[in-house]
């Protein structure tokens, strides 16, 4: 039988994606930061506020081909309502990874059309997105109201994230955030 793979502690998420964007990173909070600040270098020249979750695929409740993540914000209490944080010019990335061994991928929702959440909130991704990042640098994947979810293996995160600002952009373009 095929073992699990175990979740991620938050300072080895960290490590991970800052390891996949290696020369690309000015500067960053630390390991054990969340969320996780990224400096990033040109030509994208952002500056990033990541909330970094395992993404994972359990038994029961949800269907075979789905994976999910919870959040929970630093500081958000069991009751209250999160919202992602664009203060100090960064932009928030709502990303989690998905630990399959040497096939992981990363996972990118549109931080534009989850700006209130219950605590421990629910976030799914299809696993046609998870595959399509293992045979292609950059999938795509619509959801039913519209939100586009980007996923890419470690080595594509850059591009990815040049995904998912594009995404974003068309949308303001528009007019649709």
């Amino acid at each position: 039988m095929l073992e699990k793979p175990r979740k991620l502690r938050k300072s080895e998420l960290n490590r991970l994606f800052l390891y996949a964007l290696r020369i690309q990173v000015l500067s960053h909070s630390g390991e054990s930061s969340a969320p996780l600040l990224v400096d990033l270098k040109s030509p994208l020249e952002l500056k990033l506020r990541v909330y970094l979750f395992n993404c994972t695929n359990p038994p029961g409740g949800r269907g075979l081909d789905e994976y999910k993540i919870q959040i929970i914000l630093p500081g958000q209490s069991r009751g209250n309502r999160g919202s992602l944080d664009y203060s100090d010019g960064r932009l928030p990335i709502l990303a989690a990874y998905v630990n399959e061994g040497r096939n992981g991928v990363f996972v990118l929702w549109d931080a534009d059309k989850h700006d209130d959440f219950a605590y421990s909130a629910n976030m799914q991704v299809k696993s046609e997105a998870i595959i399509g990042a293992l045979s292609s640098k950059v999938s795509k994947t619509k959801r039913n109201n519209n939100e586009i979810i980007v996923a890419a293996r470690p080595e594509y995160l850059y591009d990815a994230i040049k995904c998912r600002i594009d995404i974003m952009k068309e949308d303001i373009l528009r007019g649709g955030i």
